[in-house]
């Protein structure tokens, strides 16, 4: 990696800085960042974080942030926390590599979550989450993850979440199980051609729409 890509956090505050005051995106795109911390913070535009790469964890809990969320080619070698974060557009996960978990519990996304491609080493959990849009995935990952000679099952939690559009996830690997328990989502939701390694939960999930579930494997499934 080239030396003069590498920011600090003195850097990231000057960039955000500068993009309120022009009104136009912070721009990270490309960067190498030894970690990312903006933890109840306020930023009054997109965060473009295309193509970054984090050497340790990103830490977005409580964040409000009045645009976009960007992580698309993103290699973040931590994990990824934006839990009770307010996201006010779109959050873009498509083809992320996440080295730990993501945790979104109790996140606002006001318009819809991208996750095509995203690859997630340990749990993935929407948990108690509200998307304004829709949650879209196409080959996801979600794997088992192993710490200090323990394992951190790799389950994806969207147990509670509230999903004003629909749910969409195909040609997913989930490594733990998949967890639909006491959901509300609007328009329907269709899990096709997915493998679930242990077991999927829909008790108490409700939707206008339908539920398919399509060409999927499992251990059990709990309605």
């Amino acid at each position: 990696m080239e030396e003069k890509n590498i920011i600090s956090q003195k850097d990231i505050e000057t960039e955000i800085q500068r993009a309120e005051e022009e009104k136009r995106p912070v721009n990270l795109r490309g960067k190498v960042l030894p970690q990312l911390v903006l933890q109840n913070r306020r930023i009054d535009t997109d965060l473009d974080l295309k193509n970054t790469i984090i050497l340790g964890e990103v830490s977005l809990e409580s964040l409000q942030l009045n645009g976009c969320l960007d992580f698309k080619n993103a290699i973040i070698k931590g994990a990824l926390y934006l839990g009770s974060a307010n996201i006010k557009g779109d959050l873009n996960l498509e083809n992320t590599s996440i080295k730990g978990v993501l945790n979104l519990v109790g996140a606002t996304i006001e318009k819809s979550i991208g996750l095509d491609g995203t690859i997630v080493n340990g749990f993935l959990s929407l948990a108690k989450a509200r998307i304004r849009g829709n949650l879209d995935s196409v080959n996801i990952k979600v794997n088992d993850a192993y710490h200090n000679g323990l394992i951190i099952k790799g389950d994806f939690y969207l147990r509670q979440v509230n999903i004003n559009g629909r749910l969409s996830i195909e040609e997913g690997m989930v490594e733990g199980s998949l967890d639909l328990f006491g959901s509300y989502i609007t328009e329907g939701v269709r899990i096709k051609d997915t493998t679930i390694k242990d077991n999927l939960f829909l008790k108490n999930l409700t939707t206008k729409g339908e539920i398919k579930i399509e060409k999927t494997e499992y251990n059990q499934i709990i309605r």
